[in-house]
């Protein structure tokens, strides 16, 4: 799950809990931050993502396959159970304002993958409507979330649901977090970075941060980004490799990381060759699972100052998207 703390500095990445479910996860959540850099809390939102195979060790019967739409091509028809919606505990981000903070937790659905298939693996988990995921094998095991993203569910909606409000709400003033938390080869990756030809939920973020700068003339918006590495509890500077074994402090402002590097950008492009760079200085390995398996936990942010221009000038506002 995860959670930010309104600082004018920064919202702590690294406090963040683990889901009480066997699922992976991509995590968002936001805190509001008043103009002038005056703290306010106003909302957090979560997302998670799992990946649905045999491999994360839950076994369970087989379905038939099926290898069309979306991103991962794989479906299941939901079965009809009692409905758990109304165990849901959470809120919509619209409705955060009046209780300060709102977290959200979304799950995404894998189909397995070719190696599993030759390996006779199971799914073993599968998304029962938009809010339960549901054991295969004990259907009464189930989860109730805010929102189930089936198998051939593609990026792009995931985005649209769960990141985009955060996106959104960043560019506004308010601190947000958007994070993918699961077992080795669930999808992590490919669903916060994508390829060519499905984009993840970075990029998307990315390119509607620039096209909300473009709708909005009246502001002058100054942008930055840093991007580390936390490998075997050691934290790393992928933008700058000589930034090795950094601390993490904290200050009247919050929590933030001594020394980190931080870049100023101008469009997405930019932004993008950066994280590219990073990646190249990434902690990486095979296992059972996947053969360039990412080896480290990563934190992007993009830290964003704005200000309206001349008479209207209102002070400026500070937020950042982790």
């Amino acid at each position: 799950m995860a959670a930010s703390s309104s600082r004018g500095r920064s919202s702590s990445p690294f406090g963040n809990r683990k889901p009480s479910t066997p699922y992976s996860s991509t995590s968002s959540s936001s805190s509001m931050m008043n103009g002038r850099l005056m703290p306010r809390s106003c909302s957090s939102s979560a997302t998670s993502f799992y990946g649905a195979g045999g491999s994360g060790g839950y076994g369970s019967r087989s379905t038939a396959s099926n290898r069309k739409g979306g991103d991962y091509s794989r479906s299941r028809a939901p079965v009809a159970f009692p409905s758990m919606e109304e165990q849901l505990i959470g809120e919509p981000l619209e409705n955060a304002s009046r209780s300060g903070d709102s977290i959200s937790v979304t799950v995404r659905f894998r189909p397995l993958s070719e190696r599993e298939y030759q390996r006779g693996d199971e799914v073993a988990w599968y998304a029962d409507g938009e809010k339960i995921a549901r054991n295969e094998f004990n259907p009464m095991t189930a989860y109730a979330f805010d929102r189930v993203f089936g198998s051939n569910t593609n990026t792009l909606e995931v985005y649209e649901v769960a990141a985009r409000p955060v996106v959104k709400a960043a560019m506004d003033g308010v601190n947000g977090t958007v994070f993918a938390y699961g077992v080795t080869s669930s999808g992590k990756t490919h669903t916060m970075h994508g390829d060519q030809n499905s984009p993840g939920v970075i990029p998307l973020a990315i390119k509607d941060v620039f096209s909300i700068i473009q709708d909005t003339p009246g502001r002058e918006f100054l942008l930055r980004v840093s991007y580390l590495e936390i490998y075997n509890e050691v934290i790393n500077d992928l933008l700058d490799p000589t930034g090795q074994n950094l601390r993490v402090r904290e200050d009247a402002q919050g929590t933030y990381v001594e020394g980190i590097k931080e870049e100023v950008v101008l469009s997405p492009g930019h932004v993008l060759s950066f994280i590219a760079a990073g990646e190249e200085h990434r902690h990486v390995g095979s296992n059972n699972f996947n053969l360039f398996s990412s080896r480290s936990h990563t934190i992007f942010t993009l830290m964003i100052e704005s200000s309206n221009h001349g008479d209207d000038y209102d002070g400026v506002i500070f937020s950042q998207l982790v």
